[in-house]
């Protein structure tokens, strides 16, 4: 707008109006600048345009005069024209997806919730099937990993996208929405494929940033990293109908943990220090994991990581509220709160999801297997998180075993639960998730406190002199 008025300007002052004029107004057909400045010709040309995109019956039924009054009224508004035609276009009951030349392509990392007509030019990480349950019928969705130069985004796919893993591809009218407190890209029917050279992208989508632990995040892309093997363990898993081995683990640096999945066998050994290059970030509910595929490479160090030089992080739980996840972590605080859903309860035999009233959702009606939980509030003064605690965790507490639980009725059951965990204080290590209703909290270690009545009270007694 301020380049309009620039040439507005010069146009007063060297007397040169009229051409002046053409260019605005080449600009504000092409960019939808301010107001309206086409002639009635160029309305009319957009008009049959228009006109030429409708069926034969509603071709009859309206002129073009009556399309160019119609296109005049947005134009007038400084509705910009193309914007203006599709409008119209929809109104006169033609869905028309925006062209790919008349998007501007978008960064993953500039991605928002609602955003609609999306254009990507970006790298397939990954893809698979996932099986699901909607209205209790079963469905095969796809889900996957996009990566481009600004760093990753998983994907979600209703129908199988003609895209393969490894692709360069730029991808149009995909759209986005808001999952568990998180961007969440859709490839639905309207997307479209089109296959590009690996030169689409620039060099930095393929070179890896070189990082700590502590410096990934979901969104980093590509990563360098050298880190201590905590752990390793082989798993055979199921992939499109065919059994796969995998291998996971724990890795720690010398500020972090981190877990990690190894989709080929690197000869990784439990104890080494190794030095990755090429591995990419997923997430779990905002918790980051290394992945590794054909495109890493794994080489071991000379130079170890000593284990004792791998810090355990110790949090207050503002701080796990301001980040999206975080894997290995230590905070204290006290229950609150004890949340509907604790107790008893049932869980899917085949993915141990709790099951609802209508069963599981992804296996739907199955038998339930009994275990016992703790859903809980942890506050610590300077902020607050939902806390799961797993049948030992809640035994270690309630001094009771499931089978014990099993023979008390309802009210028994409760009562023991707010005598037991109710205003106690503890200390748990475990992992912080994300979703829509903030921080969960699942604690691996947990240690309740004791507190000597008499030494707290001294304790608040001086408090209470010192503020009065």
């Amino acid at each position: 707008m301020n380049l309009e008025i620039s040439l507005v300007y010069i146009s007063h002052l060297f007397l040169f109006e009229p051409y002046i004029h053409i260019i605005i107004t080449y600009f504000r057909i092409e960019y939808g600048w301010g107001f309206h400045l086409l002639t009635n010709e160029n309305v009319n040309q957009h008009a049959q345009d228009i006109l030429s995109k409708l069926d034969e019956q509603k071709k009859q039924s309206i002129s073009v005069q009556e399309v160019a009054e119609e296109l005049e009224k947005f134009l007038e508004y400084g509705v910009p024209v193309k914007q203006a035609k599709q409008t119209l276009l929809k109104k006169f009951g033609v869905n028309t997806p925006l062209s790919a030349g008349n998007v501007d392509r978008t960064l993953l990392a500039d991605l928002n919730p609602n955003m609609r007509n999306v254009k990507l030019v970006v790298q397939v990480v990954s893809i698979n099937p996932k099986d699901i349950m909607v209205k209790n019928q079963p469905r095969t969705i796809f889900t996957g990993l996009l990566r481009d130069e600004s760093g990753t985004l998983p994907f979600t796919a209703w129908d199988k996208p003609a895209i393969n893993e490894g692709d360069i591809v730029e991808i149009n009218n995909a759209y986005t929405k808001e999952w568990l407190g998180k961007t969440q890209l859709n490839l639905g029917n309207q997307v479209s494929f089109e296959k590009k050279e690996k030169d689409a992208l620039p060099k930095e989508t393929f070179e890896p940033k070189k990082v700590t632990i502590a410096e990934i995040t979901p969104l980093v892309g590509t990563i360098e990293l050298t880190a201590r093997v905590l752990s390793i363990e082989e798993k055979e898993i199921t992939v499109d109908d065919q059994k796969k081995i995998l291998y996971t683990g724990v890795l720690g640096d010398s500020t972090a943990k981190i877990p990690f999945t190894a989709w080929i066998d690197f000869g990784i050994k439990k104890d080494k220090t190794i030095h990755i290059n090429g591995g990419y970030v997923k997430s779990f509910r905002g918790m980051p994991q290394v992945n590794l595929d054909e495109n890493a490479t794994v080489k071991i160090q000379k130079n170890k990581i000593a284990e004792d030089d791998i810090p355990s992080r110790s949090l207050q739980l503002y701080e796990l509220n301001e980040n999206a996840g975080m894997y290995d972590v230590e905070v204290s605080g006290r229950i609150i709160e004890i949340q509907q859903g604790s107790g008893l309860i049932l869980r899917c035999p085949e993915c141990n999801q709790v099951l609802r009233e209508d069963g599981c959702r992804v296996h739907g009606a199955v038998e339930g297997m009994v275990d016992l939980r703790l859903k809980c509030i942890v506050d610590d003064g300077t902020g607050s998180v939902k806390t799961i605690l797993n049948k030992e965790k809640t035994e270690q507490i309630l001094g009771k075993t499931l089978d014990e639980c099993k023979q008390m009725n309802p009210e028994e059951l409760q009562s023991a639960f707010f005598n037991s965990f109710f205003g106690k204080k503890i200390t748990m290590k475990g992992n912080a998730l994300q979703d829509n209703f903030g921080t969960t909290f699942l604690a691996d270690i947990l240690t309740v406190n004791t507190v000597d009545a008499d030494k707290e009270a001294e304790r608040v007694r001086e408090l209470l002199e010192e503020l009065s």
